[in-house]
C-alpha cells in the first residue's frame, strides 16, 4: 500500500470509530441525550435520528463505493454539532472542539479521496 492509502485508512478508521461510538451512545444513553437535545431546542427524538445517521455515515465511510457522501453527511452532521454547541454554552468545557476537529479530519479525508 502507499503512504496515502495508509494515512486515509487510518483515519478514516478513526472518524469511523469516534462517530459510531458517540452514535451508539445516544441509544445507550438516550435519557441524558434526549435531555441535551430538548435542552439545545431540538426535538427529544431527533437524538435517536442523529444517532442512526452517525451510526450509519460510521459504517458507509468504510465503503469505498459510498464513502465520498457519507465523509459529506457526517460532515454536516458534526458541523450542525458544532454551531448548537458553540450557540449553547453551558456544556462541558471543550464540547464544541470535538466536532470542529471531526470537521477538519472529514475535509483531510476527502481530499486523500479525491486527490489520488
Amino acid at each position: 500500500m502507499r503512504l496515502r492509502q495508509i494515512v486515509r485508512w487510518t483515519l478514516t478508521l478513526a472518524i469511523a470509530l469516534g462517530i459510531g461510538v458517540a452514535g451508539v451512545t445516544k441509544f445507550t444513553q438516550p435519557e441524558r441525550w434526549r435531555a441535551l437535545f430538548v435542552g439545545w431546542g431540538y426535538p427529544a427524538w431527533f437524538s435517536s435520528f442523529i444517532g442512526a445517521a452517525e451510526v450509519v455515515g460510521a459504517v458507509a465511510l468504510l465503503a469505498p463505493p459510498v464513502a465520498t457522501y457519507a465523509t459529506g453527511l457526517l460532515g454536516v452532521i458534526m458541523l450542525a454539532a458544532f454551531v448548537t454547541l458553540v450557540t449553547h454554552p453551558g456544556g462541558p468545557l471543550g464540547w464544541g472542539a470535538t466536532p470542529a476537529i471531526y470537521v477538519l479530519l472529514l475535509a483531510l479525508r476527502y481530499v486523500l479521496r479525491v486527490r489520488k
